[in-house]
């Protein structure tokens, strides 16, 4: 089967833009250097689809095989509620009880309301160190303009940067 790359290329530019984010901007948020996301955006012909592709599509909102049906022709479909998400684990509903019992009363009233706008899991040094989890809520007004929308992905990019650097920094 021929694989469209470049058609997967704009697809990948063209959400990127429609969230207003640069190249360094995405880049940052994914943990990755600018030539990375150029190089997606490029027409590069890959040999198969990468991790990094995969990543690119989780936080376009696209839903798990987008990926392949923009290489196929078609076009990336996004999840338009919580319940388009596909599970990443399986996980019992005392397990997320226990979970919240563990939180602080303003984060689990945080965690339950609103919608997620975006998360990203930042891995500690070894899997036995952990994983520090940022979450960002949307507000309960809908009425921001383009420039205020863009304001705040760029804040929210700017702070899964510097948790980033945080976390990648030698311990001393």
């Amino acid at each position: 089967m021929d694989r469209d790359w470049a058609r997967l290329s704009r697809a990948i530019a063209a959400a990127r833009d429609d969230l207003g984010l640069t190249q360094p901007e995405l880049a940052s948020a994914l943990g990755v250097g600018r030539s990375s996301v150029q190089k997606l955006e490029s027409g590069h012909q890959y040999v198969k689809v990468t991790p990094l592709h995969r990543e690119v599509g989780r936080r376009f909102n696209w839903t798990d095989g987008s990926i392949e049906a923009v290489l196929g022709g078609g076009g990336p479909t996004v999840r338009t509620s919580p319940g388009d998400a596909e599970p990443s684990t399986d996980i019992e509903a005392s397990e997320v009880d226990d979970l919240l019992d563990d939180l602080t009363e303003r984060v689990r009233e945080t965690l339950l309301g609103g919608k997620v706008a975006d998360a990203t899991a930042i891995e500690l040094d070894s899997e036995e160190d952990g994983s520090v989890v940022l979450i960002w809520k949307r507000g309960e007004s809908q009425n921001l303009t383009p420039e205020q929308q863009r304001d705040l992905r760029r804040k929210w990019s700017k702070l899964q940067r510097a948790a980033h650097e945080i976390f990648s920094e030698d311990s001393e």
